[in-house]
């Protein structure tokens, strides 16, 4: 398994801060290179060599200090040194390193590579070998007319083995094999892996992506046959393809490619394949079907990585292509470029060529699980007959959806919360860029043509993919997803009617909308009944406010409850009737009462039934113990105010002041609770349409009850439907 980019940073700025201070090339340039390739997860040892022989173009000896055939020539020099000097004595290995058989050594026939389609005949010369040919063209060496530009390979027959070898020795720019017949056998595990020598020490298992091999040409496949007759596929292991791969019109059982690089991509068309793997595999440009007929397609811990110089990027299918099963894990799409980056940061902006695509193809499982898509998706006229799985994803940038997908209602996983906020349509607006839309934003609609675009795009679009992802959620039980999805597409609708309104001023969208406003804030339209009730008691809170302020019940807030309170203390202090006692005369009190009771238990023994005399009994002894215990405190606390002010002493008035005050205070303290529990009450009566019950509205009140009524019965008739669908969900 390639690192993660995440791993790689690590490990580039845990070597970053171990080389900063070394600069002697003769004791440390060997490690420096180890410890490089190793922050990409490399072996230097399977891909490059130390002190490469080679012959100068002087003709002397030289020794390049690393080489990687074919990727790279490293000259290393100490910190200072000069590096033009440097430059110099690579370019001096060019000659005989990396040379072409560009200029033959005896006379050659030579014709352009580019000629008019007006020309009857292409010019052809004959050139001596003395003269350089410096305009582009294709030649051909000696009398004899052998082709260097191409080979051709017709009828024969290779095991994965020979065609490695046969790919391997072959040094020219264009390798065709035509109606040849490939095989693989147990034997072929054997060599193939016995070549590959590299031995990986990583824990997750997999080798490294980086190949043995470099295969610097073309190479197509043309109306041959893959190990057919057999179950096991024609192998290509190790190999970096720098040019593109094409395979056409061939039949078989399949083929697998493991540990390669595609540096031109691979096409494949009008194939006939039972089987077609991709294992650990980095792709620069894109990996094309089109027309081809597979019954199962692998990809897996593969890279699909886009740079400056990509043409195309990711899976692309072209025509109508047929799969059984399609699967794709753990693997990476990542766009590097420039254009990529640039955009990173505008969220309505992608480009075209950042975006892989799926569409124009029929499947019966398609199955994505485990990958990375640092890229935007795709998905169009696709068909999915049996399961569809989009699981344990990381994408980072868009999912599009050309219109609602072919995929099966009871078969298909996609959690909402792995594409959430990321749904949407593109359009072109030049230059290769795509504006994105959700279209909960009424930003994103062009006002000078809303009607099409509202029709298109949103009713006929947009609408439709939530509509048939809402019925894959209904299908899987997955409420969640079901409730996000929904509230999605409701802003989606809702944003549409505003902006029908802004532009065209009816009024039954102005309705629409704010009564998806007032869903979307009462309870989340309809998919959260718990939140319609927190809701419905903020709107039982605030008629009883009202209800405080216009109360229908006497209590000790009324004007003339408070004066005869007031009145109290007048009476009390000016010796007309004494309003309170003390501790002692409230004892008395009590314990006349309690005799009392006693007194008539004792008179009347022979008249009660005995379960009243064995209950009155005991409460009488409860009774007396109580007024025993409130008689001491109260006589410890002492608090009492006596009748006579002006005989108090200074601490006796500012104890009867202070006895006094938190005395009123208790009377209206009383006076609020009540007057709040009885306009919640009444509030909660009138909400839920019960009637007033003991609490009857008076007042001003009235007219609000009538009101809240309305309100209560609106609003617990949504709360009783969204919680009848949630429960049936």
């Amino acid at each position: 398994m390639p690192l993660s980019l995440n791993e790689i940073r690590k490990r580039a700025t845990e070597f970053s801060k171990e080389w900063e201070n070394v600069s002697d090339e003769r004791a440390e340039a060997q490690s420096f290179w180890n410890n490089f390739f190793n922050v990409f997860g490399v072996s230097r040892k399977r891909v490059a060599s130390f002190e490469k022989p080679v012959k100068k173009a002087d003709g002397h000896q030289g020794f390049i200090d690393l080489l990687w055939k074919g990727i790279v020539l490293v000259e290393h020099k100490s910190k200072g040194k000069d590096l033009d000097t440097a430059y110099k004595q690579a370019k001096d290995y060019f000659p005989t390193l990396f040379g072409e058989t560009r200029q033959p050594k005896n006379d050659y026939l030579v014709f352009p590579e580019v000629s008019s389609e007006r020309r009857k005949y292409i010019p052809v010369g004959f050139m001596p070998k003395e003269v350089i040919t410096i305009i582009v063209a294709f030649f051909l060496i000696s009398s004899s007319l052998s082709a260097t530009a191409q080979k051709v390979i017709q009828n024969q027959s290779f095991n994965s083995y020979q065609l490695f070898q046969e790919l391997d020795k072959y040094d020219g720019r264009s390798l065709r094999f035509e109606n040849c017949r490939f095989t693989h056998t147990a034997q072929d595990n054997i060599t193939l892996w016995a070549f590959d020598d590299y031995t990986d020490d990583s824990s997750n298992g997999h080798r490294d992506l980086l190949p043995k091999k470099l295969i610097n040409y073309t190479l197509e496949f043309k109306n041959c046959r893959f190990s057919e007759g057999t179950n096991m596929q024609v192998v290509f292991l190790g190999l970096y393809f720098n040019y593109p791969v094409l395979i056409s019109n061939c039949t078989g059982y399949g083929v697998k490619f493991e540990r390669c690089v595609f540096a031109g991509g691979l096409q494949t068309k009008d194939l006939a394949f039972r089987y077609l793997e991709f294992a650990s595999n980095q792709f620069f440009e894109s990996l094309t079907f089109a027309d081809v007929s597979v019954i199962k397609v692998v990809v897996t811990d593969s890279k699909f990585i886009r740079n400056e110089y990509s043409a195309g990027f990711g899976i692309a299918f072209e025509g109508k292509d047929v799969f059984s099963d399609f699967l794709i894990s753990r693997s990476e799409f990542l766009d590097h470029s420039t254009s990529a980056q640039q955009m990173e940061n505008v969220d309505s902006l992608l480009h075209e060529n950042s975006v892989v695509r799926f569409h124009s193809f029929d499947a019966n499982h398609f199955l994505i699980h485990d990958c990375v898509f640092d890229c935007s998706l795709q998905f169009g006229n696709i068909s999915v007959d049996r399961s569809f799985e989009y699981k344990n994803n990381t994408l980072y940038r868009k999912i599009i959806f050309e219109q609602a997908p072919n995929i099966p209602t009871e078969s298909s996983t996609l959690k909402y919360s792995s594409i959430e906020g990321k749904i949407g349509s593109a359009y072109p607006i030049g230059d290769g860029v795509l504006r994105f839309n959700r279209y909960d934003n009424e930003n994103e609609y062009l006002k000078d043509q809303i009607r099409p675009w509202i029709d298109t795009d949103v009713e006929k679009n947009i609408v439709p993919v939530y509509n048939k992802l809402l019925t894959i959620y209904d299908a899987s039980a997955d409420i969640e997803s079901y409730n996000s999805c929904y509230n999605q597409m409701k802003k989606i609708e809702k944003t549409a009617s505003k902006v029908k309104f802004e532009t065209e001023h009816k009024i039954i969208y102005w309705f629409r909308w704010k009564m998806d406003n007032f869903l979307e804030y009462f309870n989340a339209y309809g998919t959260d009944p718990v939140l319609s009730l927190v809701n419905s008691f903020y709107w039982i809170l605030g008629f009883a406010i009202i209800y405080i302020l216009f109360p229908s019940e006497d209590d000790n807030l009324r004007f003339h409850n408070i004066r005869q309170a007031i009145s109290r203390y007048v009476s009390h202090f000016s010796e007309q009737q004494k309003q309170f006692f003390t501790a002692d005369e409230i004892y008395e009190k009590e314990l006349v009462s309690i005799r009392t009771m006693k007194s008539e238990f004792h008179a009347n023994i022979g008249k009660l039934p005995p379960i009243v005399s064995f209950i009155g009994m005991p409460f009488y002894y409860l009774g007396f113990l109580l007024t025993v215990i409130r008689h001491r405190i109260r006589s410890t606390v002492k608090f009492t105010i006596y009748q006579d002010w002006g005989e108090q002493t200074q601490w006796g008035r500012l104890k009867t002041s202070t006895i006094i005050s938190f005395n009123f205070l208790g009377f209206l303290l009383w006076g609020i609770f009540m007057r709040a529990v009885n306009s919640f009450a009444l509030s909660l009566n009138a909400f839920v349409t019960l009637g007033y019950g003991e609490i009857e509205a008076k007042g001003i009140a009235r007219y609000f009850c009538v009101v809240e009524g309305m309100v209560g019965w609106f609003l617990l008739s949504i709360f009783s439907v969204s919680l009848i669908s949630q429960i049936l969900q």
